[in-house]
C-alpha cells in the first residue's frame, strides 16, 4: 500500500503546478512565466505559490 503524504516533495511541487497550467493550455516557457508572475503578485515564493496551486488542485487549503 502506498502511503500518500500531505505534500508533494519540493522538486515536484513545480512540475506538477506546470502541469495544471498545461491543462489550462499554457506550456513550456509560458507556463514558468505564469507562475512566476503568480507568485510575485502575491509575494510568495515561487515553490510556496506551485503548492499552493497543486493544493487547490487536489482540493485542500494552504
Amino acid at each position: 500500500m502506498l502511503v500518500r503524504s500531505d505534500s508533494p516533495p519540493t522538486t515536484d511541487v513545480i512540475g506538477l503546478a506546470l502541469q495544471v497550467l498545461a491543462a489550462q493550455g499554457l506550456r513550456g516557457e509560458a507556463a514558468r512565466a505564469a507562475l512566476d508572475a503568480m507568485a510575485r503578485e502575491r509575494g510568495l515564493p515561487v515553490k510556496r505559490c506551485a503548492a499552493l496551486i497543486v493544493a487547490a488542485v487536489d482540493g485542500r487549503t494552504g
